[in-house]
């Protein structure tokens, strides 16, 4: 057995139970997206040194098998088209792991109905099959599928409190793959549209974190991810550039909620950890720099701004 057999037997979706990790019902209210199932044929497995034979292979495996799920799908027959996606899954094809997850996104007609647990652990698969990849071969189209879709599900399908277990594990995915979105070896050789789209799918994740972090009542940290987010700009993806726009908005709405001094006391050097005790720190009027945990502490500091005066005086 191949290590890379070890681990498709590790992240089989078969072995993965969705209901596992989101408790939340399909909602038909609502509104889902449903992103064209164009056919994504990237680079899954390519000889590299060190690998064995049967990759190349495996590769035409799944590429026929690709083929074959497209052909169910323009024929109508989903069933089919949902188990040879599958099948390839399970070869390490991260394209068939995104349609899966698009298609349990979105549902097709009256026939195959959302299912949003599945959908989030087949967009989780595809990242762990896409971080697989070496980073110079990424497709960023399809990277941008599975993180857009992961995107819409964080902000209109789960609930952080709820659904922890399957918002973790995205968060920390997301996490790795804008790392590696950043090496200059994933960024050498890209074409200006691959670079619009590398932004797209850095938007999608900092615009979650920062949810992540609001939901945890972090506002600092939400805060500068928001503004992290804005300071991308807009790409010309027109979902990413609406995170955008609405991270402006939030931006506008945590930074009242976030203290502008920094959360230690300026003379006993006591750090306030917790939201209500941050907000108990005393600032200092003079100077509105600083902070003080106590009266007498604000007392002993404003002694120093009446030396300094005393000193200008003389």
């Amino acid at each position: 057995m191949t290590m890379f057999s070890v681990i498709l037997k590790c992240f089989n979706p078969k072995n993965l139970n969705p209901k596992r990790f989101l408790t939340f019902n399909n909602r038909d209210d609502i509104s889902k997206p449903k992103p064209a199932m164009s056919t994504l044929v990237p680079p899954d497995f390519e000889n590299e040194e060190g690998t064995e034979n049967n990759d190349s292979t495996t590769t035409l495996k799944i590429v026929k098998l690709l083929s074959e799920a497209d052909e169910y799908l323009n024929t109508h027959e989903y069933t089919r088209a949902i188990a040879v996606f599958q099948h390839a899954t399970q070869c390490g094809s991260a394209t068939a792991a995104a349609k899966l997850g698009i298609i349990y996104h979105g549902g097709i007609n009256d026939i195959i109905p959302p299912d949003y647990a599945s959908a989030a652990v087949y967009y989780l698969f595809a990242l762990k099959l896409i971080y697989m990849i070496p980073c110079n071969k990424w497709d960023m189209s399809l990277i941008l599928d599975v993180i857009s879709g992961l995107s819409e599900l964080y902000r209109f399908q789960m609930n952080r409190k709820r659904d922890c277990d399957i918002w973790n594990h995205g968060t920390k995915a997301m996490k790795h793959i804008d790392q590696t979105l950043q090496d200059p070896l994933a960024t050498k050789f890209l074409s200006h549209k691959d670079i619009q789209k590398r932004r797209a799918i850095r938007i999608h994740i900092a615009y979650c974190l920062g949810l992540t972090a609001e939901a945890d009542n972090d506002f600092s940290t939400a805060l500068t991810t928001f503004k992290s987010c804005q300071k991308f700009g807009e790409c010309g993806f027109n979902t990413a550039d609406t995170l955008v726009k609405k991270s402006h908005k939030k931006v506008r709405t945590l930074e009242p909620q976030v203290p502008k001094v920094k959360p230690v006391c300026v003379e006993c050097q006591y750090e306030a950890k917790e939201l209500k005790d941050i907000w108990r720190l005393l600032v200092c009027a003079k100077c509105q720099s600083v902070a003080c945990c106590s009266k007498a502490c604000l007392t002993n500091h404003l002694s120093t701004h009446r030396e300094d005066e005393d000193k200008k005086t003389k």
